[in-house]
């Protein structure tokens, strides 16, 4: 059966991939990869490597999305049953307060409620006040801690409880399309490239622990040793109230993949990619980064001897809440570029 892209991104989507518990997910997406490469392999830290074998075997092309997402974890029980955690990777505390979350452990999944006490039952100066996560707790309705040790247990991973939505024919709503959405980028290239043989050697890669400090990019980077890089994520839309373009840069959904400038990114390779969108009458947009990128673009570029190294971004709204929006209009023209990318004749 020919699944669509739709039906690929929920499936992503709906697993859970907590930084430092990526296996699940990472299984999903060599279910999709396999059947369009050659070669793959898992390696030590769990990072998924696919190979697609190109016209001159001697160059390598790596092309990494990272696997992991946003969470929490369970830290502390309480006396009454009421669990205490920590964040994993960047996450505004203030916007837990009333969430659904799920709690994943070798018993299943169990729901529990983001809590705080209510703002009737405030300090007047303390209504306004930013939360740290011992400000909060989780509540799964446990009758004391005993209860509670029966369904969970001490560093329990924890996500979002959301589902995945379409707004409209091309917006989807959801957790975790960071960088979800890269890895279905991953997929429909190998799709795309089905039947046909590249420049060089392509590796699909989807890392681990991107959220944590890119770890999981260091080590596939490494053993891979390629030639040239491009990682795939996320970045900022800035196209919602209170968002200063002049500050933030101009970046809206649906107006193309983003392409990245600055000294992460090698030139040469950032210069290419621009014109082969213009070429193609692909859509694309231009983000200036005068920094690390904070992407897995960052350790590829410094690792070993040095990676030339390029960055292709999707718009996202929200990113690390529980419901960030992203276009599919802006995924399409990203495969789009990097299929034309695959076929050109690279050198060191």
């Amino acid at each position: 059966m020919n699944i669509t892209k739709e039906d690929i991104l929920k499936e992503l989507l709906i697993t859970p991939s907590p930084s430092g518990s990526e296996h699940a997910i990472i299984k999903k997406v060599t279910n999709f990869l396999k059947d369009y490469v050659d070669e793959y392999s898992i390696d030590n830290n769990g990072n998924l490597i696919a190979l697609k074998h190109g016209a001159n075997r001697n160059k390598k092309l790596m092309l990494a999305a990272h696997a992991d997402e946003v969470g929490l974890m369970v830290t502390y029980i309480d006396d009454n049953g009421f669990l205490f955690f920590q964040e994993i990777g960047g996450i505004d505390t203030n916007i837990l307060p009333g969430q659904r979350v799920e709690i994943h452990n070798r018993h299943g999944v169990v729901t529990g409620i983001i809590g705080k006490k209510p703002i009737h039952l405030q300090k007047r100066d303390t209504k306004a006040k930013d939360y740290d996560a011992e400000d909060l707790w989780i509540d799964i309705s446990a009758k004391d801690k005993e209860d509670a040790e029966k369904v969970v247990e001490i560093g329990d991973y924890i996500t979002y409880q959301t589902q995945p939505l379409s707004l409209n024919q091309d917006f989807w709503t959801s957790k975790a399309l960071d960088d979800k959405v890269g890895l279905l980028m991953l997929i429909e290239l190998a799709k795309a490239l089905d039947g046909k043989l590249p420049a060089m050697d392509v590796y699909f890669v989807a890392t681990v622990q991107e959220e944590l400090g890119a770890r999981g990019v260091r080590t596939a980077t490494l053993g891979i040793n390629p030639d040239f890089g491009i990682a795939i994520d996320v970045t900022h839309a800035t196209d919602y109230p209170t968002c200063s373009p002049q500050k933030s840069g101009e970046i809206k959904l649906g107006n193309g993949i983003v392409i990245a400038k600055g000294p992460n990114i090698d030139s040469v390779m950032g210069g290419m990619l621009i014109e082969l969108a213009k070429q193609q009458n692909i859509r694309y947009q231009i983000e200036p980064i005068a920094r690390p990128t904070g992407t897995d673009a960052n350790s590829m570029q410094i690792s070993g001897t040095g990676i030339k190294t390029a960055l292709l971004s999707i718009p996202c709204r929200y990113m690390h809440s529980p419901n960030e929006i992203v276009s599919l209009l802006d995924v399409n023209e990203g495969v789009r570029l990097l299929a034309h990318f695959c076929d050109v004749e690279l050198d060191n």
